[in-house]
C-alpha cells in the first residue's frame, strides 16, 4: 500500500529533522503537491482503454472515456484474438480543455486501444482518494518535497533583519543535497519504464529503410 498525504508529511518532517515548528503541514503538502506535478509532468502514469468503433467516425474524446488523460501515446484497432493490435494514424488535439484524437481513415466496427496518459494522485492531497505511486516513487517525491520545503522555508527569510550569509548558504547546500537525491532518483525510475507497444520496432539506426513509412 502506498502511503497518504499525512504519512508523507511525516516523512519530510523527519528527514529535515522538524516537529512541523519550521516546515509545517501547510509548507509540507505545498512542496509534495509541487514535487508532484513535476513528477507528472515527466514520470506520469501509463493508461489505456478500449473504445467501441462507431462506423464512419473519425472524431473521438479520449477525456469522455477517462477524465483522467493527459496525454495521448498511441492508438490501435483492438486485435481480440492474438492481442496483435494494429496502430492506426491519428492526430490528436485538444479543445476547451478536453482530448481529442481524429482519425485519418474511419474504422467500420470493432474496438479502438486508446493508450495514454495520467496523472499520480496521493490519498489526502486535493480531494485525492486514491495514492499511486509506488514506495519507490514515493520516496523520490519524499526528497522533492524536502527540496521545496526548503526552498519555502529560505524564501520566507530573506528580509529577516539578522538573517547571517551562512544560514543562506546553510539553505542551499540543504535543498542541494535533496534535489541532487530527486533528480537521480527519478532519472532511474524514468529510466526502468517503457510505455506499451503493440510490436516493439527492431529497426537499427544505421538501417538504409530505419524510418520509412512509420
Amino acid at each position: 500500500m502506498t502511503q497518504t498525504l499525512t504519512q508523507l508529511i511525516a516523512r519530510v518532517q523527519v528527514q529535515l529533522i522538524d516537529d512541523g515548528t519550521r516546515f509545517t503541514t501547510a509548507t509540507c503538502t505545498a512542496a509534495l503537491r509541487a514535487c508532484l506535478k513535476n513528477v507528472n509532468e515527466r514520470a506520469p502514469v501509463n493508461a489505456g482503454t478500449r473504445i467501441d468503433v462507431i462506423a464512419e467516425q473519425l472524431e473521438y474524446e479520449l477525456t469522455d472515456e477517462d477524465s483522467r488523460a493527459m496525454s495521448i501515446l498511441d492508438v490501435l484497432e483492438y486485435d481480440a484474438d492474438g492481442e496483435n493490435h494494429t496502430p492506426i494514424p491519428y492526430d490528436d488535439y485538444t479543445e476547451d480543455e478536453r482530448l481529442f484524437f481524429r482519425l485519418r481513415t474511419a474504422l467500420a466496427s470493432g474496438e479502438i486501444l486508446a493508450r495514454y496518459t495520467i496523472p499520480h494522485t496521493i490519498s489526502g492531497l486535493d480531494s485525492e482518494t486514491e495514492s499511486t505511486p509506488s514506495a519507490r516513487l514515493d520516496q523520490i517525491i519524499v526528497d522533492g518535497a524536502c527540496a521545496e520545503a526548503i526552498a519555502y522555508r529560505a524564501a520566507s527569510r530573506i528580509e529577516t533583519i539578522n538573517l547571517q550569509q551562512g544560514v543562506s548558504d546553510n539553505y542551499r547546500e540543504a535543498m542541494g543535497h535533496f534535489r541532487m537525491a530527486y533528480e537521480m532518483g527519478l532519472s532511474a525510475y524514468i529510466r526502468d519504464r517503457r510505455a506499451p507497444v503493440s510490436e516493439p520496432n527492431t529497426a537499427a539506426w544505421n538501417d538504409e529503410y530505419h524510418n520509412w513509412a512509420q
